[in-house]
């Protein structure tokens, strides 16, 4: 076999396509493929850190591109289950601001959820938290709490106990 006709057979498992829509079955994707006249696939699971104890949930958007590897069928005909390996870094989807490979960046527009079964501990050399909102921890507003039993004006309270 040539190089040519192994190149084009690694197409068919091996491709960059565009996320179009979110399956049905939990954590697939449908990706179309600009390279097959933008032909959709079947849904494709989406490859993960962690999926036991220590889940690291991540799905692409609509429109990401991403690196997508289809299993070949048993049978001979084609290609059965596929994956998106991850999403791809291009001149429309760039880089975050301040990415370098000593930097570790998550920049997303929408909520977050840690959930940590055990302590959670930053150590950092500063700590530098941005933001309109407020803090709360156990209850207590960062913004909005008061002190009770203190003299307004000049003075200074306690220290927090």
């Amino acid at each position: 076999m040539d190089t040519e006709s192994i190149l084009r057979e690694l197409t068919k498992y091996i491709f960059i396509g565009i996320v179009s829509q979110y399956g049905e079955k939990p954590g697939t994707v449908i990706v179309t493929r600009p390279d097959q006249d933008n032909r959709t696939t079947a849904e494709l699971y989406i490859v993960s850190r962690g999926t036991k104890e220590t889940k690291d949930y991540w799905m692409p958007v609509i429109d990401d591109q991403v690196l997508c590897l289809l299993l070949p069928n048993i049978s001979g005909k084609g290609p059965s289950t596929g994956y998106v390996l991850g999403a791809i870094y291009s001149e429309t989807d760039r880089l975050p601001a301040g990415a370098e490979p000593s930097a570790i960046i998550l920049d997303h527009p929408g909520d977050m959820v840690l959930n940590i079964g055990g302590t959670f501990k930053v150590n950092a050399g500063t700590l530098d938290v941005h933001g309109g909102g407020d803090v709360v921890a156990s209850g207590i507003s960062l913004v909005n709490h008061v002190h009770g039993d203190v003299a307004s004006g000049t003075s200074d309270t306690g220290s927090p106990h």
